[in-house]
């Protein structure tokens, strides 16, 4: 989680942890939904690739 930006980071926890909304994540975030989904996004890839050398295949 520390490889993400602050921004990125808040809207995982805000997600996957709080279990708010996209629409409550904008609200809180000040910004758009589809701004919310996108950083959900870049966030999710970019720690399945870090997290990716410790599965095993």
């Amino acid at each position: 989680m520390q490889k993400l930006s602050i921004k990125h980071r808040t809207v995982v926890t805000l997600f996957e942890i709080d279990g708010l909304s996209h629409e409550e994540i904008a609200e809180v975030m000040e910004c758009s939904v589809g701004t919310v989904r996108s950083r959900l996004h870049y966030a999710k890839q970019l720690l399945q690739s870090e997290l990716q050398v410790y599965v095993r295949t």
